[in-house]
């Protein structure tokens, strides 16, 4: 709650959040999530949900402690110190954000992560069946809550049994074979009965699977793509303090592959070491998880929570190996250093939004009021794109993977930037445009169309039957030379 508390102090709807702000549909069954429907129908006491803000986030961050203390006794053989606390990387992450900035969405993504960690928890703390029973329901369930949250699980196995490699000298063999066996039969039973929710051209083609010939380098790929974006996204202080936590963990993964600390029956070491290389050759594929091998990936932060997983598994590996050797301290600093620089860019985050959002309603209720006085109706065309606040803008330098998280709602052909202009009061006689055509020839005419009204940031322009408004400067600036 403290590292989110600019996120709610913020309290500015997230895309699809206008949408289901005005009309209380839920919908997320037609994205396969039919658990999110259910949860949130549940939580509003009916069949419209309605904003309940903080309260949805708050309850997913209860449910999201509660994993962590579960994780905690999965992994507490291997560091019963503060080693643990490195799993609120989880979500505390700059590609999770955004997903905690939804005001209605906030809880169901919360208990996707929640559940695929509670899976892989009681799958390690149960017995045997019973614990690989109630892995699949926990994973199915966090399928049904949101679907890129599944890479969870299969993450945080990689590291048990990386762990147990590196501790013990050897795998739990048939729980480890087991969960991941189960794993990959929920997925595959998942995928066959989603099809009877799917449905909308969105849902459908972004849950295409690519050509099965093409699979092997179609997943290569994509995994390359993944970790190219993410350096260029997380440039800077981010980036390099992940990799130098990386770095140690695979440090402390290899010293303690090499000679367990607490062996019994242990593989020899060629065999330990090329179970090892393989596990940490697969590690990077779980950023994308079951993404790598669909035919168009939906390339946005919010997908990305294995990157999440990865990021607590190789800070709980490096301040495990810190306290192995005796170096306790460092390993305190690591967590402190991590999480508080994750909380910073929560922050800087929360802030922006805030920024943007006074920015945004300023510059949108002036155009709501103008386009209320002007008689005409019709197409209505928002050209250009409004720039970000001058605090915003500061933020995206310092913090260049905010710029992916968060942008301008006022935007060329964003749909959603006209959905914001109806909640404010925009009268539904003006019509969405998206005609690229039509937008092109106004790009071509609007150096000399004579304006309707200028304000400071907009220009507004009526030509073909159509009100245009123009964000960009260059048509003004042209429109009032001599």
């Amino acid at each position: 709650m403290l590292a989110t508390y600019p996120i709610v102090a913020a309290d500015r709807l997230y895309l699809d959040d206008i949408w289901r702000s005005m009309y209380g549909e839920p919908g997320w069954t037609s994205n396969a999530r039919p658990l999110a429907d259910v949860v949130m129908l549940a939580l509003n006491q009916g069949t419209r949900v309605v904003e309940l803000a903080p309260l949805p986030l708050w309850l997913g961050l209860t449910s999201i402690a509660t994993m962590l203390v579960a994780l905690r006794q999965a992994f507490v053989k291997f560091n019963d110190g503060h080693a643990w606390l490195a799993m609120a990387l989880l979500v505390l992450q700059p590609f999770f954000l955004q997903n905690l900035s939804y005001q209605f969405d906030a809880l169901p993504m919360a208990l996707a992560v929640s559940c695929a960690g509670l899976a892989l928890a009681a799958g390690m703390r149960a017995s045997w069946g019973k614990g690989v029973m109630l892995s699949v329901i926990g994973l199915f369930a966090s399928l049904c809550f949101y679907q890129a949250a599944v890479s969870v699980y299969f993450v945080l196995l990689a590291f048990h049994a990386l762990l147990s490699l590196a501790t013990y000298g050897t795998l739990q063999w048939r729980r480890h074979v087991g969960l991941l066996v189960a794993g990959a039969v929920t997925l595959l039973g998942y995928k066959l009965i989603s099809v009877w929710w799917l449905a909308g051209g969105y849902s459908l083609s972004h849950s295409q699977m690519a050509p099965p010939a093409t699979l092997p380098m179609h997943i290569f790929d994509n995994t390359l793509t993944f970790w190219r974006y993410a350096a260029k996204t997380l440039a800077g202080a981010p980036w390099w303090g992940l990799s130098a936590t990386a770095l140690i963990a695979l440090t402390g993964l290899i010293l303690g592959t090499l000679r367990p600390a607490q062996a019994k029956h242990p593989l020899s070491s060629p065999w330990r070491l090329l179970l090892m290389l393989v596990i940490l050759m697969l590690l990077p594929l779980g950023a994308l998880g079951i993404m790598a091998v669909l035919e168009d990936p939906l390339w946005r932060p919010r997908t990305f929570i294995g990157f999440g997983a990865l990021c607590a598994g190789s800070l709980f590996c490096a301040v495990a190996t810190c306290e192995h050797y005796g170096w306790r301290r460092l390993g305190v600093s690591m967590l402190i250093l991590v999480l508080g620089g994750a909380t910073v860019i929560a922050y800087a985050y929360g802030n922006a939004l805030g920024s943007q959002k006074a920015f945004e309603e300023s510059v949108s209720r002036q155009l709501v009021d103008d386009l209320r006085r002007i008689e005409a109706n019709g197409p209505l065309v928002v050209f250009g794109t409004l720039p970000l606040s001058s605090s915003a803008d500061n933020t995206m330098h310092a913090f260049p993977v905010l710029k992916k998280l968060m942008g301008s709602y006022l935007d060329n052909g964003y749909w959603w930037g006209y959905q914001n202009l109806y909640r404010l009061g925009l009268p539904q006689r003006y019509e969405f445009n998206g005609d690229q055509a039509l937008r092109d020839a106004f790009a071509n005419h609007c150096t000399i169309l004579e304006p309707l009204l200028e304000r400071g940031w907009y220009t507004l322009y009526q030509w073909q039957d159509a009100t245009f408004v123009s964000l960009d400067p260059e048509c003004r600036q042209r429109t009032s030379d001599p």
